[in-house]
């Protein structure tokens, strides 16, 4: 759903180095940008639209005229197959600015849950290949996986947290990889469960302790490393809570198995499996 205006001209002004004058004389000639009107006619921007005109600076800076680079703009902005390689693109620059004008047209074209699928969870899949491949440093992989998670814990944050007995989410203990736990936890809280996010490797005398006390109805965990669910004793997850799930690239059915717990293959599995011990 598309955001409505908030900022006056003289706020984007600020908050872009363009002047007024400029940004009422582009709406003139290109159409953009294409700032709402209250009943009195003043001018009210939208936070995507203060990120593009960032954005549309930054190429004038490089050389292009106003034209041209708003041309750009909207061009890019009307085909969102394109957004995944743009952002590894600009992830790989290092440019976040553009990295994130970039999200908020996903969000703006896909939605929240579209921005997940369409957008983070592949350039997160193509910037792990890459790192596999050799085509991705390490310092290029941290900073990408970063900037993803930051953007999935505030799309997480905005899906807010439904009432009832939660849902715990995390990773085993040793396993680091949050990403997947994150998208578990999203992808539950968007469907109505109370998901409760913990952060990656919690200890598992803690995570049992706090299922007690809060009365869960369930535990999820997610695992990227099989060797982390090696290490585990057998029915090292059994009893954590009413019902525990495990999923993951590093979990595999036989495993859950040995461990106490059942194993979700998709989201979709994770979903079903809980409306069955609801």
């Amino acid at each position: 759903m598309t955001q409505p205006g908030v900022y006056t001209i003289a706020e984007v002004e600020a908050m872009t180095g363009l002047s007024a004058e400029v940004l009422r004389q582009w709406e003139r000639r290109y159409g953009f940008p294409r700032p709402e009107r209250t009943s009195g006619g003043h001018r009210l921007y939208r936070q995507e639209e203060v990120e593009a005109l960032r954005l549309i600076r930054r190429w004038l800076e490089e050389g292009a005229t106003p034209q041209a680079a708003i041309r750009r703009f909207l061009a890019q902005e009307s085909r969102p197959e394109e957004l995944p390689r743009e952002l590894i693109e600009a992830l790989l620059e290092a440019d976040l600015s553009r990295a994130e004008a970039l999200f908020r047209r996903a969000v703006r074209l896909l939605g929240p849950e579209g921005a997940v699928q369409g957008l983070l969870v592949p350039v997160l899949r193509e910037v792990g290949e890459g790192w596999h491949q050799g085509r991705v440093s390490v310092a290029q992989e941290h900073l990408a996986t970063q900037f993803l998670r930051a953007r999935l814990q505030e799309l997480l944050d905005l899906a807010g947290y439904p009432r009832g007995a939660p849902i715990l989410v995390t990773t085993p203990p040793g396993e680091r990889h949050e990403i997947g736990a994150m998208l578990a936890a999203y992808y539950l809280r968007r469907r109505g469960f109370p998901a409760l996010y913990l952060g990656p490797d919690t200890p598992l005398p803690d995570l049992k302790a706090l299922a007690e006390r809060l009365e869960a109805r369930g535990v999820v965990l997610s695992v990227l490393l099989a060797e982390t669910l090696r290490a585990l004793p057998d029915g090292a997850l059994a009893g954590l809570a009413p019902r525990v799930l495990l999923g993951g690239p590093g979990g595999s059915p036989e495993e859950a198995r040995r461990l106490g717990a059942l194993y979700a293959q998709h989201l979709e599995a994770l979903h079903k499996a809980l409306e069955e011990g609801a």
